[in-house]
């Protein structure tokens, strides 16, 4: 070999050694990172390689809280919150990448380690993201999803029913309230009536809800969307069924009021009835016992004017013994004629006279 040659292939070996060492220390460097901030729930400011990144976390999706066309979802706040106590200002993460470096957005893309934690599935496991494929890049997947699984199975953040704005917190309502509905049939109208009421008023609960979950859009509110497709896809479908079935008891409970109101009313016509029946039943034993009176007064009165009738009978044709006494010595008879100047016929005797 020449000397020139010999330099030639020193210089060969020196530069590909010096470009190693250039790409070692920069695929070195881009593995480690500082934090700067932390944006949301799943994404974050890293300083890597002496240049402020923004990272978003590899197969992980947190509720929306910064995205200025959609809406703050539940448990959003909470996500930004534990990401915040995980990565502080300063802190020093290591990063692992996937096939694709960025998104569409420009973000890096990465899994991110803090000492022994994987932050991306950390925050799975506390109920405040759920686990997603962008393929290529499903590295994380299984892992994530498994964190998932974990917080769905101990009720944690998303997945716990005491957090009202939670999907299984409204399905637990409706599903409570639809419930409590009695299947029974009612005694009275007044129970029938409320129980009308109790189921309407279920019904209401289960389609408000249903109709605040159906509001989730993809676009808007991708966390929730995604659960109610995926997760709690059947739980939604068993809530329509049980507003129908619902339904179904609200017009058994009307149509058994509509009976008992029926029976009511029969039952007073009947009543009434019973009461117009007994209340002439009663007019007449009256009028029969004033007729009988009526009768007792007349016969007595009869007996009384027939006893009075025998006494006085009696009391006429007793002997009756009265003092004798002396026939009366007639008056000498004048005439009424004094007037008279005609002739005149005397009686034998000459003492009466008449007109001739």
């Amino acid at each position: 070999m020449s000397k020139k040659a010999g330099w030639i292939s020193a210089g060969v070996v020196a530069s590909l050694v010096a470009g190693g060492a250039v790409y070692a220390t920069t695929s070195n460097s881009d593995s480690h990172g500082t934090v700067i901030r932390v944006v949301d729930g799943d994404t974050v400011d890293l300083q890597i390689a002496g240049e402020e990144t923004r990272v978003r976390l590899l197969n992980i999706d947190t509720p929306e809280t910064v995205d200025p066309d959609k809406a703050v979802e539940c448990m959003g706040p909470e996500a930004t919150d534990y990401l915040s106590s995980l990565l502080g200002p300063g802190e020093k993460v290591d990063l692992e990448y996937d096939v694709e470096r960025e998104d569409r957005y420009g973000r890096t893309l990465a899994g991110v380690f803090k000492d022994d934690l994987f932050v991306n599935s950390a925050i799975a496991a506390a109920g405040l993201g759920v686990a997603v494929k962008y393929a290529p890049n499903v590295k994380f997947y299984d892992e994530v999803l498994a964190a998932e699984q974990q917080a769905a199975d101990t009720g944690e953040g998303l997945f716990s029913p005491a957090v009202d704005c939670t999907i299984p917190a409204q399905l637990d309502e409706a599903g409570t309230a639809l419930s409590e509905v009695s299947a029974l049939p009612a005694d009275s109208i007044e129970e029938a009536e409320s129980l009308m009421g109790e189921a309407a008023a279920a019904v209401g609960v289960g389609l408000a809800v249903k109709s605040a979950l159906g509001k989730a859009k993809a676009a808007t509110h991708p966390v929730t969307y995604a659960l109610l497709n995926g997760r709690y896809a059947s739980d939604v479908s068993r809530l329509s069924t049980r507003i129908d079935d619902t339904r179904r008891l609200e017009a058994v409970h009307k149509e058994q009021r509509a009976e008992l109101v029926e029976k009511e009313k029969q039952r007073k016509e009947a009543e009434r009835k019973k009461k117009e029946a007994e209340a002439k039943a009663k007019k007449a034993a009256e009028a029969e016992k004033k007729a009988e009176a009526a009768a007792q007064r007349a016969a007595e009165q009869r007996a009384a004017a027939k006893a009075a009738q025998k006494a006085q009978q009696k009391r006429y044709s007793a002997p009756k013994s009265t003092p004798r006494t002396q026939p009366k010595k007639s008056a000498p008879k004048t005439n009424s004629y004094s007037n008279y100047t005609g002739p005149r016929c005397y009686a034998p005797g000459g003492k009466t006279w008449k007109p001739c």
